[in-house]
């Protein structure tokens, strides 16, 4: 294996390997093989800005050796407490992939393809807390991480303003659906089975993961899916989307029908617009008719509500995890966020948009339960469960009626930090499925010697779900608690 030198000055290994008309030069590492970078789709820039993945044939030697840039984001100061990772570059030219294998030795190991999360506004494939080769080595299974449009790039809900030979909707899930493309044809060469791919995702990644339910023509290009808070629920209804898009292009002053505005568009006045137009609150963001980016039921790139077609069971032969935190809400009041709630009209409003039918009757039942709480306290254990546990527990009713499996969890870990005051919140099960959870990594896990076992279980339960199609609990248990 010929050396390459990298821009540090430090020489590093690097191999080639071979995969239709290309050849993929990527870096050796103790822990095995990563390919960094990879096209999967033309740069969605000038006229494709706003068009469908346009499919990439890489040919002739690539170099895998270096990252590719993230989707364009707003980026935040977050937390001390916070997930810490190296960062990543952002530009339009995103729709890049990075491979991690322990061996492209023609073995036909697991693929686990991962979908970030970012409330549809951010994310990125490298630079955060995982530690991708270490994953794919403890596990002996092939990692791949897409990059893929987000925000308003890939999400805002153009066509009807501007046309649909002008702009795709969906575009950031058809990001996906092409690199699975990409996978597809490809994952063989890097000691990948192409026939053996698990998809998982957290939030907004499970959210678009979950949409693929609803999709024609891409059933065989995975056979399970392991969602994290994000069941196949979050659709958005397209006079929803279309409303949304009014509104972001009154404020951008753009006329309907004017493309040429709308290409001129610098993207940092696309991200700042975005974030004036939809909503901060979680539960208007998330309750019907909410101000939000999302999957958008359009008839053409999704054709079915995902739900639908999982309860006819049309995918009775993919095997799905659904997971949720006990304390999902929690996160945004730990921000600061989500604001107090002064009075119980209040309450009653906020669980209105979610029950619109008997919001009283829910805050009953809620107070008989768990007596003596505040208005805030009530607020959030009801946003948990309306926007993460209870569609979780539909999509798996849906799937097992169908007479699939689908299998559930939620996770109850609580860290230590501050007397244990951000509860098992959104998103804290995802280091531990990916057995990660180094304090350097993940701060919150100082302190807690129960952490690297917690996580030792739930990444051996997620390997044990991509090779057999059963996680380390049985159906009939119901569902699983890890704490």
């Amino acid at each position: 294996m010929p050396p390459a030198r990298q821009g540090n000055g430090c020489m590093t290994d690097t191999i080639d390997v071979t995969s239709r008309q290309a050849i993929y030069r990527g870096i050796v590492t103790g822990e095995g093989q990563s390919f960094r970078g990879i096209r999967y789709a033309e740069a969605p820039i000038g006229p494709l800005r706003f068009r469908p993945p346009v499919r990439h044939e890489n040919s002739g030697l690539v170099d895998a050796t270096t990252f590719g840039n993230a989707a364009p984001q707003m980026q935040r100061r977050a937390p001390a407490w916070m997930p810490r990772g190296a960062g990543f570059q952002t530009g339009e030219d995103c729709l890049n992939l990075n491979v991690y294998t322990p061996a492209a030795d023609g073995a036909k190991r697991p693929v686990i393809v991962h979908a970030f999360g970012g409330g549809f506004q951010g994310g990125a494939a490298q630079g955060g807390y995982h530690d991708d080769a270490g994953f794919a080595a403890r596990g002996d299974v092939v990692l791949v991480r897409p990059n893929m449009r987000t925000g308003a790039l890939g999400f805002l809900h153009l066509g009807p303003a501007m046309g649909d030979d002008y702009a795709a909707a969906n575009r950031g899930m058809l990001d996906f659906v092409a690199a699975l493309e990409w996978v597809r044809d490809n994952i063989a060469a890097f000691g990948g089975d192409p026939d053996n791919v698990t998809l998982i995702g957290m939030s907004s990644g499970s959210f678009t993961i979950a949409a693929l339910f609803g999709m024609e023509g891409v059933a065989d290009l995975y056979r399970r899916a392991w969602l994290m808070s994000g069941p196949a629920s979050r659709i958005v209804m397209p006079d929803t989307a279309t409303a949304i898009t009014a509104t972001f292009l009154d404020k951008a002053g753009i006329a309907p029908g004017d493309t040429a505005g709308l290409a001129a568009l610098p993207v940092e006045t696309i991200l700042a617009i975005q974030e004036t137009v939809l909503a901060t609150h979680l539960g208007e963001r998330n309750a019907p008719g909410g101000r939000t980016l999302g999957i958008v039921l359009d008839g053409t790139s999704l054709m079915r509500h995902p739900l639908e077609n999982l309860a006819s069971g049309r995918f009775r032969d993919h095997e799905l995890v659904l997971g949720w935190a006990r304390d999902e809400a929690r996160m945004w009041y730990a921000f600061g966020i989500m604001p107090e709630v002064a009075d119980r009209a209040t309450l009653l409003a906020s669980i209105a948009r979610f029950r619109p039918e008997d919001p009283a009757g829910e805050l009953a039942r809620l107070e008989a339960e768990l007596p003596g709480r505040s208005w805030t306290e009530y607020e959030e254990i009801f946003l948990s469960r309306a926007i993460y546990r209870d569609p979780a527990l539909a999509t798996a009713s849906a799937q097992n009626t169908a007479g699939g499996r689908a299998y559930t969890y939620e996770f109850a870990w609580v860290p230590p930090f501050e007397g244990g005051r951000l509860g098992a919140a959104h998103g804290s099960d995802e280091p531990f499925v990916f057995g990660n959870v180094s304090p350097d990594r993940i701060p919150l896990t100082a302190g807690d010697n129960r952490a690297d076992a917690l996580a030792a279980e739930m990444s051996t339960a997620l390997y044990a779900f991509a090779r057999t199609g059963e996680p380390t609990w049985a159906l009939a248990d119901g569902i699983q608690t890890f704490k």
